[in-house]
């Protein structure tokens, strides 16, 4: 969805700032929402403080709400998607493949739930 909305408002967006930090994503405040994200799906639970304490300085209280929103939305997306064994559609998976190769996608153990039929 990132990518799709950042084209379409003709922003370039750099994906490979997903699983590289040194990389610039080209998103304002990308680093703030990134170190956010690894936060609140990873496993160390001291991070989520000064993630949740670096966005709210960096963005404000709005987005912090908008993030975990988003956070939040996303992990029940997938893992119901996951759940049910949904896989993507073909046209998507079509057009996705440069960037699921990039960002080695497709080495996630829960690739083999979109990627075998």
């Amino acid at each position: 969805m990132l990518r799709a909305s950042a084209a379409k408002n003709n922003i370039p967006v750099n994906l490979l700032a997903v699983t590289d930090p040194a990389v610039d994503s080209g998103i304002v405040h990308g680093e703030v929402l990134l170190a956010y994200a690894d936060a609140v799906t990873g496993a160390d639970r001291s991070a989520l403080a000064p993630a949740i304490a670096a966005l709210r300085e960096a963005m404000g209280d709005g987005a912090l709400v908008q993030a975990a929103a988003i956070a939040a939305n996303f992990s029940m997306n997938d893992r119901a998607a996951n759940a049910i064994g949904i896989r993507l559609e073909g046209f998507f998976l079509a057009d996705s493949g440069d960037y699921r190769a990039t960002l080695g996608i497709d080495n996630y153990p829960s690739a083999r739930n979109t990627l075998n039929a």
